[in-house]
């Protein structure tokens, strides 16, 4: 096998790591979160409303912020590596910043998604 066929491999494998650990770590996390709850209902502790509107949401409120404020400076990568690429090979410049279009537009919906969802709470 030649390195035209690996380095793809390689690269779509490690993708599907990356997200497969994001979604066990997060599914665990999830799962020792409501088993403390479940050992807290059975020793007949109360639990308050805020407390379980906390467990349900799991996430931090600034997490969508978090997310678009990466999505948009991996663009920014994308644009930085096509500026550089771009001096030596003109051809590559376009696909470069056409594939730093896709983390730009959701960084911008990571953010609205955080605004929205701040005001929201606001009213």
């Amino acid at each position: 096998m030649g390195p035209e066929i690996v380095v793809p491999i390689a690269l779509f494998t490690t993708i599907v790591l990356v997200v497969w650990a994001s979604l066990h770590f997060t599914q665990k996390k999830r799962a020792e979160a409501f088993q403390t709850l479940r050992l807290a209902i059975e020793k007949g502790q109360q639990i308050s409303p805020e407390a379980m509107e906390a467990m349900a949401r799991m996430a931090p409120p600034m997490r969508d912020m978090r997310l678009g404020i990466i999505f948009i400076s991996i663009a920014l990568a994308f644009g930085a590596l096509a500026g550089i690429i771009g001096t030596e090979e003109q051809e590559a410049l376009r696909p470069i910043l056409g594939i730093g279009v896709f983390p730009l537009f959701l960084g911008l919906a990571f953010i609205g998604l955080h605004l929205f969802a701040n005001e929201s709470r606001r009213s």
